[in-house]
């Protein structure tokens, strides 16, 4: 009798190893995944702009020179305006301070950025632009 305990106990203890080595694997896969979130990675290098801007107010957004209604601009827009809240974004150039995305600007010089002067650059590249005064 007591081989059999023992038999039925090593079954089970290693059916248990198993189901802890794949619930182990399938949440480290999940961590994995969260670290892919676009949005979460755009609010993240957003949020690193917000010492260089006021604290509220309307900012400008530079929108991309090609492509300016694509998903991926569409994304970085609203991703922008949820991170640097309660500051308002228009997608337009006049407000006093202006956020450049990376990738945005026209190569060679972009001739939007006419009369702003770059404040900031974040790690990621997006940029803070101040306009000059008059």
């Amino acid at each position: 009798m007591e081989r059999v305990l023992d038999w039925s106990q090593r079954v089970i203890g290693g059916a248990l190893l198993v189901w802890c080595l794949l619930a182990a694997a399938s949440a480290f896969r999940v961590a994995l995944a969260r670290d892919r979130d676009p949005i979460a990675r755009l609010d993240e290098e957003f949020r690193a702009l917000v010492f260089d801007l006021p604290t509220r107010g309307v900012i400008g957004y530079l929108e991309p020179y090609e492509d300016a209604g694509s998903n991926a601009a569409i994304r970085a827009y609203y991703a922008a305006q949820y991170a640097l809240a309660p500051r308002v974004l228009v997608g337009r150039v006049g407000p006093e301070f202006l956020i450049v995305p990376h990738g945005t600007p026209r190569p060679g010089g972009d001739p939007r950025l006419d009369g702003y002067d770059l404040v900031a650059t974040s790690p990621s590249q997006h940029r803070v632009y101040r306009r000059r005064a008059p």
